[in-house]
C-alpha cells in the first residue's frame, strides 16, 4: 500500500467516524425537540384543565349561591304564608 492509499482509507476511517457521531447528534437533537414538545403539549393540557376546574368550581359557587338565595326566598313566603 502506498502512503496514499492509507492515507486515503485513514481518511474515509475518519468520515465514518464523524458520520456516526454527526447522526448520533442529529438523533439526540430530534428526541431533544421531540421531549420538549412533548412536555409543552403536558404543560398546556394541564393549564386548560386547570382552567375548566376553576370554571367549574366557579359555576358550582355561583349555584350555590342561587340555591341559597332560593331558600330564603322559600323561608319568606312560607312566613308570610303561615300569618
Amino acid at each position: 500500500m502506498t502512503t496514499r492509499t492509507v492515507s486515503t482509507l485513514a481518511r474515509q476511517g475518519e468520515d465514518k467516524y464523524t458520520r456516526q457521531a454527526y447522526l448520533r447528534r442529529q438523533d439526540e437533537i430530534y428526541f431533544f425537540n421531540k421531549n420538549m414538545f412533548e412536555m409543552a403539549k403536558f404543560k398546556l393540557e394541564a393549564e386548560q384543565a386547570n382552567r375548566r376546574a376553576e370554571q367549574a368550581n366557579q359555576r358550582a359557587e355561583q349555584a350555590e349561591t342561587e340555591i341559597e338565595k332560593l331558600r330564603q326566598q322559600i323561608a319568606t313566603l312560607q312566613a308570610t304564608q303561615d300569618k
